[in-house]
């Protein structure tokens, strides 16, 4: 099954009424399996708003999380590690999230697109893939 990872950019657009879910995930399967890392839970709720709980707790819930495993620990020590010697600076949760893209296979949904250079399977546009 196609599996598409949502980063919080695109999340927390939604919450604040920027650009609904919809518009950037309509083009995409809607035989697939949505979900975020358990980094990008953490990240939307640090930045929620009081009155943003009782949709923030719906929207997280509807989607599949995946964990922090030892796996996905290591795979991102690693891509900090490459990356970090070719003079780019990659934040660890931006680690954390691309390595659980890269395990799960899955597609990686952004609007911050220089934030992963190491993962060749993302949507950099949602709702226009490529």
């Amino acid at each position: 099954m196609l599996t598409y990872l949502i980063d919080s950019d695109i999340l927390i657009d939604h919450l604040r009424r920027r650009t609904p879910l919809q518009a950037y995930l309509g083009e995409l399967k809607p035989a697939a399996r949505y979900g975020c890392s358990a980094i990008v839970v953490a990240e939307v709720y640090a930045g929620m708003r009081p009155a943003e709980e009782p949709a923030t707790r719906q929207l997280i819930e509807g989607l599949v999380h995946f964990p922090v495993t030892t796996q996905v620990a290591e795979k991102a020590a690693e891509i900090k590690r490459r990356h970090g010697r070719a003079g780019a600076t990659i934040a660890l949760d931006d680690c954390l999230i691309a390595a659980t893209a890269l395990l799960e296979g899955a597609t990686l949904v952004t609007c911050n697109a220089k934030h992963y250079p190491m993962v060749p399977g993302k949507i950099t546009r949602p709702g226009r893939p490529g």
